[in-house]
């Protein structure tokens, strides 16, 4: 695979907007142990307004002095390997594809001087923070990165780029739901044992139907819950999901409830006779969401609070006597593993999860700019995706597929 000496890059400066921009650099060589992946396909994430506009205070650059060395932005996406270096196995030739989990639970090998502290007690890095990340023609894949498992194989040789790389959001979801922990007996002297993920046959209720709540609905099914009830306070976000997923859920038996946050206390007491959930996922990043949530939990009900709150404004506050009385939890998690990445994969292989359904808008490497633009401002309703091996304008697209990757790809190369 031919690679050239130097590449384009979207890389950040230092905390805020106006410090992201393209730089042309030389294209990194894999050294030992390492790989260089042409980045097939990147998509945007709210989490990057997060290292944007904190810069070498997040959480994640543990004080990366972003002035003096720069790191190419974005983690949600797929590679295909251009070159490898000494001492991999086969598993790594040159033209394999993977898709990337970029949380790397291990401490830096390199550059550790770059760390506040010389990276002590540092035991999570990740891919477009203080690894390069995906908004560029190409990537040093580290030995970290291929040692803790991080980079996965599709599970089909043919799976399109944009598919993959939704493997990396789809895989919070996963991870989100099989952090829920329910308590169950089978009878009343029967022990108690613990049953990882939703509860079957209960009532899940999804706070915010954008495209990560959406993913919640579709993987909460597989539960076999009596009833989903989803509130959004966007019609069209809710009629979007009724289409999606409205014949699904009256194959697998379970009662879909659409409605809006106004009313969304109302619907749920009505459906339960006022018992309540006995699964919240917020998935949305709003502290009042949180707080009602923990309140409208039925006993021994679990909230999963999948939204993040923005520093500064994360403190909720939560009735004690419910979880004292009613035995209620909340959990979180952020992002998955490797082993979230592999069972997202299979879904979306196997098409129990249409990628293409999410996929709002699509670019070359030129627009990656103005897609980081779009996610902050909340002007798509679904993910975009950049092909950095092209250039073209960032453009709505709906219906999205392997035809017309393909047809984009093609078409500017």
């Amino acid at each position: 695979m031919d690679v050239p000496e130097a590449m384009l890059a979207l890389r950040l400066h230092g905390a805020g907007l106006e410090n992201l921009r393209f730089d042309e650099i030389p294209t990194p060589r894999p050294g030992r142990g390492q790989l260089l992946g042409r980045v097939d396909a990147v998509i945007a994430c709210a989490s990057d307004s997060k290292i944007i506009d904190q810069g070498g205070d997040h959480t994640l650059m543990y004080g990366w002095d972003l002035a003096e060395y720069p790191i190419p932005i974005g983690h949600e996406g797929c590679i295909t390997v251009a070159g490898v270096g000494e001492g991999l196995p086969s598993d790594y030739e040159v033209g394999r594809r993977f898709a990337i989990q970029p949380a790397v639970p291990s401490g830096p090998r390199r550059h550790r001087e770059r760390y506040r502290n010389d990276a002590s007690g540092v035991s999570k890095i990740a891919i477009g923070y203080t690894l390069d990340g995906l908004f560029a023609e190409h990537v040093l894949i580290t030995e970290a990165v291929i040692e803790t498992g991080c980079l996965l194989a599709l599970p089909e040789p043919e799976m399109p780029h944009f598919a993959a790389a939704l493997a990396e959001p789809l895989s919070c979801v996963v991870s989100a739901q099989e952090h829920t922990v329910h308590i169950l007996k089978d009878s009343p002297t029967a022990p108690r044992r613990a049953h990882l993920g939703l509860k079957p046959g209960g009532v899940v209720a999804v706070l915010g139907a954008g495209p990560m709540g959406r993913m919640h609905v579709e993987v909460a099914l597989s539960y076999r819950p009596a009833a989903i009830i989803v509130s959004d306070p966007i019609d069209s976000r809710v009629q979007k999901l009724r289409g999606k997923v409205e014949e699904r859920a009256r194959r697998n038996a379970t009662k879909l409830v659409l409605t809006n946050p106004d009313r969304f206390a109302e619907v749920l007491a009505a459906e339960t006779g006022g018992g309540g959930a006995d699964d919240i996922i917020v998935a949305v990043g709003l502290r009042d969401a949180q707080e009602q949530a923990v309140s409208l939990l039925a006993p021994h009900g679990v909230a999963n609070l999948f939204g993040g709150l923005k520093k500064g404004d994360h403190v909720i506050s939560v009735d004690s006597r419910r979880i004292h009385y009613d035995s209620v939890m909340a959990v979180g998690s952020s992002g998955g593993d490797p082993s979230d990445v592999a069972k997202a994969l299979c879904l979306l292989a196997d098409g129990s999860i249409d990628a293409g359904s999410y996929i709002a808008a699509v670019g070359g490497l030129d627009a990656a700019r103005d897609l980081v633009d779009a996610v902050r401002a909340q002007k798509l309703d679904g993910k975009g995706v950049i092909y950095p091996q092209v250039r073209g304008p960032l453009r709505a697209v709906e219906g999205w597929g392997r035809d017309r990757e393909a047809e984009l790809l093609t078409r500017t190369a």
